[in-house]
């Protein structure tokens, strides 16, 4: 079996799921995997381009390479009541006629549909990196900012208020789950690969919920932020019983996210999964 590449955030609950697949602590048969660590935009723009056999991506983008790649039903990052937030050192702000410029995390992330859906007359944005996100709200380079990852833990400790949660307006909406992030591995490998990989997957997410302290080392020396509370908070938020095995609530809650968008109205759960039973 040749090697296939593999590209995650280096985001504790990224680095939590895949720490046995990257570091054999499960059984991978003859599979061996390369992987990258890119930034969740990366990821997005890469897998528009085909760059990995198997890579995280923000939910909201898999329309845009759903020909070309399969969502697996393992290693998502699902938010319940909690999601990317808007910060703000002014903690008056009136997000429904907000003018000043947002930045946010990509344009093709969950965090950006979202704040579309909710505040369409934000449009005034402005790509950057996640993590430059507070600096540049610190030092008054932007009136407000749409955070994402670890961030939700540390806005405070740099003076930055919480103005909304698109977790919690999601969740009043549809009185479901927030999938923010998925894995997908490519149609061309096949249904029999793609269901190892898929298992392999879904093994390790076990293996580093049921061993997290062994996992921790790899996770801090990719972390942003370095602190074990911080790290362990987001793990917390993020990975538990449904990253390794959804629930039809969950995998039909990506499905409403999706056909919250009219151009996927059309879109079923035959269209984006590997396989659906019923």
């Amino acid at each position: 079996m040749p090697s296939l590449s593999v590209a995650i955030s280096p985001c504790p609950n990224d680095t939590l799921m895949f720490d046995a697949l990257i570091n054999s602590k499960i059984v991978l048969n003859d599979f061996s995997f390369n992987v990258e660590f890119h930034d969740i935009e990366q990821l997005n723009n890469g897998l528009m381009q085909g760059k990995w056999d198997i890579a995280k991506m923000s939910t909201a983008s898999y329309p845009l390479i759903r020909n070309d790649y399969v969502m697996l039903k393992t290693g998502m990052a699902m938010g319940f009541g909690n999601g990317p937030l808007i910060v703000s050192k002014n903690k008056e702000i009136d997000l429904n006629n907000f003018n000043d410029t947002m930045l946010i995390p990509g344009k093709h992330t969950t965090a950006n549909l979202l704040l579309s859906k909710f505040f369409p007359n934000i449009t005034n944005k402005k790509q950057v990196l996640f993590s430059n996100i507070m600096p540049m709200l610190a030092n008054d380079e932007a009136e407000a900012g749409l955070i994402i990852h670890e961030s939700r833990f540390t806005y405070q400790a740099n003076g930055l208020q919480k103005i909304a949660d698109m977790g919690e307006l999601w969740y009043g909406k549809t009185n479901m789950p927030l999938p923010l992030g998925v894995i997908v591995a490519k149609r061309s490998l096949g249904h029999k690969i793609t269901e190892q990989i898929e298992l392999f997957i879904k093994n390790s997410v076990i293996h580093g919920l049921e061993h997290r302290e062994n996992a921790m080392d790899f996770v801090r020396c990719h972390a942003n932020e370095i602190s074990d509370e911080v790290i362990n908070k987001h793990i917390d938020l993020y990975v538990n019983k449904y990253s390794h095995s959804p629930s039809a609530r969950e995998l039909s809650a990506i499905l409403t996210l999706l056909q919250s968008l009219p151009e996927n109205h059309s879109l079923s759960l035959h269209d984006i999964f590997l396989k659906w039973e019923n």
